[in-house]
Order: structure tokens, then sequence, then C-alpha cells
């Protein structure tokens, strides 16, 4: 498998983006566990860990579709070089000046989140200038297992840095993080534009716009896209609660410290979603229908998260953390055999001339429709306790699981019968 990535790890310029991934990924998600842990710990409220997630959403929605029409108009090392640097300076600022105001967290996410806009897209955009174009899709799957990896190391050792070294010097690290990416993309070439600011920012804006729209009506036309689209997002959604009801999880059903909960339940999660990624993609290959594996997913995802919430606390010791590592690697697998399969699923039904419109704005999409159901899933929390939200959430999902069995069938019957095609 390694041998795959080495023309890669020869190519100083791949690996000096690589490296600034690496330390950005690290530092976004060190400090995510920190901010949240850090307004449970004070308020010991979900709605207020919830507006967290809003203040990432916000910018996303603000200012994502100038963003990502800007980037094509500054040179990408530049771009880079400022994002990165201006990013490690606010995470410095705040670390100085935290104990002040408690509010100015929400204010350091929002503009961590705004100078992210700019940083990934113009990543993502730096991508081709530097790896040959065979090569391409080895480095997206490399930076891929990266966000991943990431996401499961830095949640895992943020709690043990909390309590080690404390908030403050927590954050301290993350800035250095961001100045070491600095320092790695100050390597990059130029990666010069060739288009000009005002007609192409215009151009840019219009083209960003006028795609949703397209997309948006193309999705909406057609049940066999619309179908795998809203399972995608909903799954999507339904991760976005979890995350943000994460403290109350470790506190009153794993029955441990908030720092811990990082450890004990993203890792597993990490590690059951790296498992699924590989069984599911065997199951596909060895032909199993994509339905069958996302029907199999959501009945195990809904049973998972019943016996987490409900049998997990009954338990005492180190049982009960083992016991519930293991449901969270369940559910952790059984979220990646709902994801994947379906989203293979949108990748073959939707036309070559349509994937862009559909899948260029879906995170987008997602951020807008998230907002939402997270804020109302910490008010259930706060009004009901988390065994309430989370039955919810399950018989939510069973309920998905009942209609793919009772009309999936007959629906792909309709959607791909030759006579459907040629109306």
């Amino acid at each position: 498998m390694v041998d795959i990535f080495k023309p890669l790890l020869k190519n100083s310029k791949f690996l000096h983006l690589w490296a600034s991934q690496l330390f950005s990924q690290l530092a976004i998600n060190i400090m995510n566990f920190l901010l949240l842990v850090r307004i449970f710990t004070i308020t010991g409220s979900t709605i207020a860990a919830s507006l967290l997630w809003v203040s990432y959403a916000l910018p996303a929605i603000l200012i994502g579709p100038i963003a990502a029409a800007s980037v094509d108009m500054v040179a990408k090392r530049k771009m880079l070089m400022i994002t990165n640097l201006l990013q490690s300076l606010v995470i410095l600022l705040y670390a100085l000046a935290h104990t002040e105001r408690f509010f100015l967290l929400f204010g350091v996410a929002f503009a961590y989140s705004f100078l992210n806009q700019f940083y990934v897209p113009a990543e993502q955009a730096s991508l081709p200038g530097i790896v040959p174009k065979r090569l391409l899709p080895q480095a997206n799957s490399l930076f891929f297992l990266t966000q991943q990896s990431a996401l499961i190391a830095g949640f895992g050792v943020a709690g043990v840095l909390n309590k080690f070294l404390g908030f403050e010097y927590s954050l301290y690290l993350c800035s250095l993080f961001l100045l070491l990416a600095f320092i790695s993309v100050s390597f990059l070439p130029r990666l010069a534009t060739r288009e000009r600011l005002p007609e192409s920012f215009e151009k840019g804006i219009i083209k960003f716009f006028s795609r949703i729209v397209e997309g948006y009506k193309f999705i909406k036309e057609n049940k066999n896209i619309l179908a795998p689209f809203l399972l995608l997002m909903a799954m999507q959604i339904a991760g976005a609660v979890v995350v943000v009801n994460m403290p109350v999880l470790a506190v009153n059903i794993f029955k441990i410290s908030i720092n811990s909960g990082g450890l004990l339940i993203v890792v597993p999660a990490g590690i059951g979603a790296i498992v699924g990624s590989a069984l599911v993609s065997k199951l596909l290959k060895g032909g199993l229908r994509k339905k069958k594996i996302i029907e199999t997913s959501l009945f195990l995802v809904s049973l998972a998260i019943l016996s987490l919430v409900f049998i997990t606390p009954e338990i005492s010791g180190w049982a009960r953390i083992f016991f519930g590592a293991l449901v969270i690697m369940v559910t952790g697998a059984s979220f990646i055999g709902v994801m994947i399969p379906s989203q293979t699923f949108l990748q073959e039904a939707t036309p070559g001339g349509m994937r862009g419109r559909v899948f260029g704005n879906y995170w987008f999409l997602v951020t807008l429709a998230t907002i939402f159901p997270v804020i109302f899933s910490a008010t259930l929390t706060e009004l009901f306790g988390i065994q309430f939200l989370f039955t919810i959430l399950a018989g939510l999902i069973f309920g998905g699981f009942i209609v793919s069995k009772k009309y999936g069938q007959k629906f792909i019957e309709n959607e791909f019968s030759p006579n459907h095609e040629e109306e």
C-alpha cells in the first residue's frame, strides 16, 4: 500500500503542502476539543456548546461563496501563507486574553472558520499545480487519510494536553502548529493565477450561485438523485448532533471526565470508521448490493445508539468503558456503511455534466441544513436528557431503515427502469 504513495513522498513540493495540511488539521481538531470542553466545563450547557458549531458554520454560509471564488484570483502560496499566519495569530491572541472574557471563544471560532474558508479551497486548488495529473488520485487519498487521522489524533490527545499542559499552553501548541504550517507553505512555488481580479471575482460569484440553483433544480427534479442526497445530508446532521452532545455523553453515559471523552469516544469511533471503510469497500467489490449494506448499517446504527445510552450506564467499572467503546466502534463502522454506498450510488446516478453542481455545493448545503438541528438537539438534551435525544435519533434512523425496506426496491425499479428512462 505504501508503494503507491512513494512517488508523492519524493515530491518535495507535495510534502510541504501535506505538512501544512497535517499541522492545520491537528491544530483545528485539538482547538475544537479544547473549546468544547471549556464551554461545557464553565456553563454545563449543551446549548452553549451548540453555539460553537454555529460560530464555525456561519462563515461557511456568509463568506464561503466569495472565498471560493477569490481563490482563483490570488497566488495560491500567498493565500496559504496569509491564512495560516493569521490563524496562528488568532489562537495566540486568544491564548493570551482568554481569561478576560468567556465569550471570546465564540469569536475565535468564527475568525478561524472565516480564514479557513480561504485556506481550504486554496489548498485543494494547489494540488494540481504541484502534483502530476496521474498522481492526483493518490494525493487526494493521502489528504483524506491525513484528515481522518488528524481528527482521531487531535481529539485523542487534546484531553491529555488539557489535563497536563492546561488550556492556555495547549492553545500555544495549536498556534505553533499553524506557524509551522505557514513556514511549510512558504517553500511552495508561487502558484500564480492567470485570472484578473475584478472581472473574475464577479463572474466567480455569479457562477457559484448559478451552480447552486442549477444543482438544486436538478436534485429536486430527479428522485434517484434526491434520495441518496437527502440520506447523506441526514447522516451528516446526525453526526454533528452527536459531536455537540459528546461532553454529556462522556459525563452521563460513560461516567468519565470530559477530557477523557476524546480518547475514549472519538478514537473508537474513528477506528470503527476506518474498519468500516475497508469492509464496505470489500463488500461492494464483492458484488453485495448497496441497498443491502445501507439497510444493514441503518439498523446497526439505531441499535448501537440505543445500546449506548441505555445499557452502557448500567455496567460498572472498566467493563462500562470497554462496552461503550465497542458500541461506539460499531456505530462508526455502520455510519460509514451508510455513507460510502450512498455516495457511490449518488455518483453513479448523477450524469457527468452535473456532478460538479451536485457535489461541489454539498458541504455548503449540509452546513446550512445543520444549524437548526444542532441547536434544537442541544435544547432537547438540556430539557429531557441525552437518553431522550438519542432515542429520537435512533428512532429516526430506524425509520429510514423501515422506509428503505418497504419502498426502496420499488423506488429503484421505478426510477431506473427502461420505460422511466425513456420518459
